[in-house]
């Protein structure tokens, strides 16, 4: 009989690894699976927001799960971005994307998950092409690029530690067009036309009693995409800590976290350009967070991403802040 134990630690699945989650390099998407549960015997009990854990849901054990996910841009003034576009710079008026994700996971073996998201994805921007039309609200949306994430533990004793491995498959719109009729540019449409790899590796431990840290390195591996475009490859290394307020199992429950989350892109690709100067770059973030359980099956979540430090080459919109919310249920 299973037993849960504290409500929704929140798996990887790409950088970025499920709910897909776009930082502030052109696009570049990082997910994650919240859960609730783990099979009872756990020794790190870590729940992050934005990046993996290593626990697993158990044989024959699932979850599913809706997410809400909010990027918004520091955007550069409509006059600016013009002059910087006819000077020959990859400027597209980005404002806020927008995500809404259904997330399923089974646990195939006793040390090995499956996962899948669906993604609905609205990305927002400035008109900055078009004389005529300057500093109009734009908006490109549809379906977005599945993911499926296989994670698999290998370690359990004195730390937990697991390795991940996923695709990011090409099923989203990439013809959206603005109100010129002029298709949008491939880093505002709502898929990527791309297969993406997506690997990674994670370890935690609890240290002690509700306390538990965790660490994890992702590699994004992207393809070339919709109109000859490639998205740079992204690095992320991430440091996290969760704080129970309540001993595991009793509920309602509460779990605090912090993150710290750090991502470095390469530059993309074009047909224009072997190297999009207007892209990749360094940038870090501080991540707060909090996980009710409201019952062992029950979760919900809420999340924000602030950057500390952003680095980006060449001329391109920064992230403002990011926002993740939704719900799990376990079975």
């Amino acid at each position: 009989m299973r037993t849960f134990l504290r409500g929704v630690f929140l798996l990887a699945l790409c950088p970025g690894f499920f709910l897909p989650r776009a930082w502030a390099h052109g696009g570049h998407t990082h997910t994650v699976v919240p859960r609730t549960g783990v099979e009872e015997g756990s020794i790190s009990g870590a729940a992050t927001l934005r990046s993996p854990t290593p626990s697993v849901l158990g044989k024959n054990h699932g979850i599913a799960g809706f997410s809400f996910d909010y990027l918004r841009y520091r955007p550069i003034p409509p006059s600016d971005a013009h002059r910087l576009h006819h000077r020959g710079h990859d400027v597209h008026g980005k404002n806020h994307d927008e995500t809404y994700s259904l997330v399923g996971g089974i646990g195939i073996l006793n040390d090995l998950d499956l996962y899948v998201s669906a993604p609905i994805v609205s990305k927002s921007s400035i008109e900055v092409h078009d004389h005529e039309l300057l500093g109009d609200k734009e908006r490109a949306a549809g379906f977005g690029d599945m993911r499926a994430v296989l994670k698999y533990r290998f370690l359990k004793r004195f730390v937990e530690a697991a390795v991940l491995a996923g695709m990011k498959f090409p099923t989203g719109r990439t013809k959206a067009k603005r109100r010129s009729g002029d298709k949008f540019a491939a880093e505002n449409q709502p898929g990527s036309g791309s297969w993406d790899g997506q690997f990674g590796i994670a370890a935690a431990r609890r240290v002690y009693r509700r306390l538990s840290a965790v660490t994890s390195f992702e590699y994004s591996l992207n393809g070339e995409g919709a109109e000859d475009h490639k998205l740079g490859d992204v690095f992320r290394y991430n440091l996290g800590t969760s704080v129970l307020l309540r001993e595991s199992g009793i509920y309602p429950n509460l779990s605090m976290i912090a993150e710290l989350n750090h991502e470095w892109a390469l530059k993309d690709h074009s047909r224009e350009a072997a190297r999009v100067m207007d892209s990749g770059g360094t940038s870090i973030f501080v991540s707060p967070g909090v996980i009710l359980d409201l019952t062992g099956q029950w979760s919900f979540f809420w999340g924000m991403s602030l950057p500390v430090y952003q680095n980006l080459g060449g001329k391109h919109e920064e992230t403002r802040f990011s926002m993740t919310a939704g719900t799990t249920f376990a079975f």
